[in-house]
């Protein structure tokens, strides 16, 4: 029987089946978008509930190099297979998905004291589809070294197979901060649909399989489908629609204010009226654990002695209790010891220079700190000048039609990712205050930075507004006229472009009706910044890579933005330690999460070989692509363009360099853009913003002369959208040293988004002076970013009268990571150091909850130290002196800048010892560290404000 229910709004499908749901089942959605919205929502929901299965999407894909797609339903089928929960997610095309029919055959179920040959597993991933690496920094690659197999499996992570002759003895997963743990076993899947025969990459060749259809796989699962209104398969469950009345269910969230609000970062909010509970979505903390360990022997800056030699850790006893400790040597072989609640003192070396270390008690260090944080004061003061003188412009905050939004929201053709969305947030919470907006927008090339634009000049137009997008050159100005044209017109907006490609007749036309109000959206050059271009209602700038103008463009923007939103947009990685030390100063929003289904770049280091540039660009036009191809001299680009010919000859070649008339290459770019183009020959000109979905090949002769940003932006003109794209590096038999490691952290860096790792340091320098207006790489690169960022914070608070100075935290309490917990000295490292770079309590309970779910668990000691990591951050800017934490009596300090309710919730959480005009006693247990953080809860007396 098949069970119906009607009036399921929001996420009530989602809300439904991870509470009831118990087996392995499928479930129909309508359509692509619906699909990833319902994974999404599930898994969150799934995950509040403690419920221990997945839903996992079975995309319709059928492309054999889509690999993203035969990931995610290989995973499906092979949890089905060995019996484990899982829900997959199916839309109506892909139930006809064929399977390769004995993939059971495919799928190797591991686990400890099993006889495995190594060299069949090595054959069996590379037959799988994993590529064989030296290091492994993706999903789907492995290492073989002497007796452990390492294989990062997707959905799993990354294993390590301990061998002892042909015996699993030991198999290992890996955390996200490098620490291990024992497992019993493990299931590798194939990555492709088909077992590979031969070659890797577009060479792949594929062995021919028998197949039968995805529902033969299924039909014996419960299926449930969700407002799909066709019979799709032979029975159904249970059927959710969203139509009719269901007196259970709302999604008008602001209705029932007594409601309990449940707040997760699931996409569509529900209200369960019988439970009185509102389920809404809110944004996802997630927290970045990228880590960077620290070695034996590696150069460390200690804030207050400088530059040093990292010498390990060291567990010391202290009256009966046990603490670790850093050992840091410095000049004439003198050691301090560094006590982890100290750890967020201590930064990498990363100058490019070399040093030796500094003398403990010397004055080099000290001046050294002093000159940078004298220039940074006069930065923070200029700074703080521009808030203040900003603060009090005020305009009508905007009126949000939100029928209206939720239309064109609902036009956006692909899931907003997490980022995407706190961003539209941010814009849309500026446009409706009655303060100008002045935001600028981060993220990497193709992570929808566009359409948070696009969403700021809707609710922009929709108030009777006007809106001018400036770009720094004609092509992006033509690629975003396109963009927005395509997105706004439907909806009545009329949408203009003003550059060298119109003439003077459609000029003058364009304005005078721009004057009379008749053109909504103008994107231009600087062409739209001259004095004959009038609006009748100018609202909204958005400005896309402004540190690309002209000076005395730059001056003719800061004229024009004086009373009205502007919103800049940056390809330019902004760190997320730097936009933090600018909160309260300039409004930054970093969209780091890569658009859904993209996938990363592979990049191919080779020796330039004819045969492989034959096979690359053939299998590329064979794919309906383009290729753009980097020669970069000028002198004999035009014997390279007429090599290729000869090589394609029914490939339609362009030629772009530096030496054309801006016109002539505008033309080529154009011609490239819009198809005309099958492979584009250049030098190293091509915009970096350009956004060709179709060109997915890209060939660099001597990639040993490009530096590694340069390298890394070239990049990213191919792989903007879900086709697998290829970058080739070509370089000669013998390259130097540096031009091999560029080479190698290019290749590693394949990731969408890794603009943003620590390897790239020049492009964080450089997102620095873009955001600060100035240059200020001499200082970044002699202390190194981290510290820089430290002191730029420190310069910020002194100058604007917040200074925060750290609490002395004595502790009597056994507060460490146990050896027998985790055995490995470099492990332990990783977690104190990620700890210390932590900014708050509640980055520091996500890692706690991450760590325990990942170990089981976590000791007593272990626990306690990030209690007390927590405490440290809570009790900063309190007014707080010294804390002595210690059973049974606790000592806290306190200055005249407390405030009282402070003391209050102290004496009414805890017995009173004794308390005097400066420090209050009070009998503690370590059962009690919560309600002690707890206690601290509140603001300062009289917080100061910029």
């Amino acid at each position: 029987m098949t069970v119906k229910i009607f009036g399921a709004l929001g996420s009530y499908p989602e809300y439904y089946l991870s509470k009831n749901l118990d087996s392995q089942a499928v479930v129909i959605l309508p359509n692509k978008k619906r699909l990833k919205v319902f994974v999404n929502d599930f898994n969150i929901y799934s995950e509040f509930f403690q419920k221990d299965i997945k839903c996992v999407e079975f995309p319709d894909s059928t492309d054999p190099f889509d690999l993203e797609s035969q990931i995610k339903r290989n995973f499906f089928i092979s949890c089905l297979l060995t019996n484990k929960k899982i829900l997959g997610g199916f839309t109506p095309e892909s139930l006809s998905i064929q399977i390769d029919k004995n993939i059971n055959k495919r799928i190797y179920e591991i686990y400890v004291n099993k006889n495995l040959n190594r060299d069949e597993l090595i054959e069996y991933l590379v037959k799988s589809g994993y590529i064989r690496e030296d290091f492994i920094e993706n999903e789907g690659e492995f290492t073989v070294k002497g007796g452990v197999i390492s294989v990062f499996i997707p959905f799993t992570g990354l294993v390590e197979l301990d061998y002892f002759g042909d015996e699993i003895e030991n198999i290992y997963i890996k955390s996200r901060l490098n620490t291990r743990k024992k497992i019993n076993k493990v299931t590798i899947f194939p990555l492709y649909d088909r077992p590979i025969k031969s070659g890797s990459h577009q060479d792949i060749i594929f062995e021919e399989t028998d197949t039968v259809e995805i529902k033969n796989l299924i039909s014996k699962l419960k299926i449930i489908s969700v407002d799909t209104y066709r019979n799709i398969l032979d029975k159904t469950d249970l059927i959710f629609y969203s139509s009719g009345e269901n007196e259970n269910i709302s999604t008008d969230i602001d209705k029932y204010k007594n409601f309990k609000v449940i707040e997760l970062p699931i996409r569509q909010p529900v209200v369960i009226k019988n439970e009185k509970i509102i389920y809404k979505n809110k944004e996802n903390q997630k927290i970045d654990l990228q880590i960077e360990p620290l070695k034996e022997g590696d150069l460390i800056i200690h804030e207050d002695f400088g530059i040093g030699i990292f010498k390990g850790i060291e567990t010391k006893e202290i009256k009966g209790k046990k603490y670790d400790f850093m050992i840091l040597e410095y000049a004439d072989s003198e050691k301090i010891y560094v006590s982890y609640l100290h750890f967020d003192k201590i930064h990498k070396y990363k100058g490019t220079k070399l040093v030796s270390p500094d003398k403990l008690g010397g004055t080099s260090w000290r001046s050294l700190k002093r000159r940078i944080k004298n220039s940074l004061k006069k930065m923070a003061k200029q700074l703080i000048k521009l808030y203040s003188e900003r603060q009090g412009i005020k305009r009508e905050p905007l009126s949000l039609d939100n029928e209206l939004l939720f239309e064109f929201e609902r036009s956006f053709p692909y899931i907003e990712t997490p980022d995407q969305l706190k961003a539209i947030l941010d814009v849309i919470n500026d446009l409706s205050s009655p303060k100008p907006m002045e935001r600028v927008i981060c993220g990497d090339v193709g992570f929808g930075k566009t359409e948070v634009a696009l969403r700021a000049v809707f609710i922009n137009t929709v108030n009777g507004r006007q809106s001018l997008v400036l770009t720094p050159t004609t092509v992006l100005s033509y690629q975003h006229y396109k963009n927005f044209k395509e997105r706004l017109e439907p909806f009545g907006i009329v949408v203009e472009n003003l550059s060298r490609l119109k003439n003077k007749k459609e000029t003058e036309e364009i304005l005078s009706r721009l004057s009379e109000g008749k053109i909504d959206v103008v994107i231009g050059t600087h062409k739209a910044l001259n004095e004959n271009v009038k609006f009748k209602n100018l609202g909204l700038l958005v400005i896309d890579e402004e540190h690309r103008f002209g000076v005395r463009a730059k001056e003719k923007i800061r004229l024009l933005k004086k009373d009205i939103d502007t919103l800049y947009m940056t390809a330019t990685p902004i760190p997320r330690t730097l936009n933090m030390a600018l909160s309260g100063l300039k409004d930054i929003s970093v969209i780091n999460t890569p658009p859904e289904g993209r996938v990363e770049t592979k990049t191919i280091v080779s020796v330039h070989s004819e045969d492989l540039i034959l096979k690359a660009v053939n299998f590329e036009l064979n794919r309906n692509g383009q290729i753009f191809y980097l020669h970069n001299r000028v002198e004999t680009i035009y014997d390279k363009a007429k090599e290729l010919q000869n090589m394609f000859p029914k490939a339609k070649i362009g030629i772009a360099h530096g030496r054309m008339k801006p016109k002539e290459i505008e033309k080529v770019i154009l011609n490239f853009i819009e198809n005309k183009i099958d492979i584009l020959v250049s030098t190293s000109i091509i915009e970096t913003g350009i956004d060709i979905p179709t060109a997915n090949t890209l060939i660099i002769e001597r990639a040993d002369t490009f530096g590694l940003a340069q390298l890394y932006h070239l990049r990213g003109r191919v792989g903007r959208g879900n086709i697998q794209a290829y970058c080739y590096l070509l370089v000669p038999n013998e390259i130097t040293e540096t031009a091999e490691e560029r080479i190698n952290v290019i290749k590693r860096l394949t990731r969408p988004g890794s603009g943003l790792k620590v390897s790239i340091e020049d492009m964080k320098i450089r997102g620095v002076g873009n955001i600060l207006g100035v240059e200020q790489s001499g200082y970044i690169k002699t202390v190194g970013y981290e510290m820089y960022i430290k002191l730029l914070q420190e310069a910020i608070n002194e100058e604007s009268g917040s200074d925060e100075k750290d609490v002395e935290i004595i502790v009597g309490l056994e507060s460490f990571i146990p050896e027998e917990f985790i055995s490995d000295p470099q492990e332990r490292m990783n977690i104190y150091m990620t700890v210390s770079k932590l900014e708050n309590e509640d980055e520091i309970e996500r890692l706690k909850e991450y760590l325990s779910d990942f170990y089981d668990g976590i000791p007593k000691a272990f626990n306690m130290y990030l209690e007390i990591s927590k405490l440290k951050r809570v009790v900063k800017n309190k007014g707080i002196d010294r804390i002595e934490l210690k059973e049974p009596i606790t000592v806290i300090h306190f200055n005249n800048e407390i405030n009282p309710d402070l003391i209050s919730n102290i004496t009414r959480n805890f017995n009173i010892n004794r308390i005097t005009s400066n420090k209050i006693e009070i009998f503690f247990t370590s059962s009690q560290m919560g309600k002690l953080i707890e206690s601290f809860k509140i603001s300062k007396h009289e917080e100061i404000k910029i």
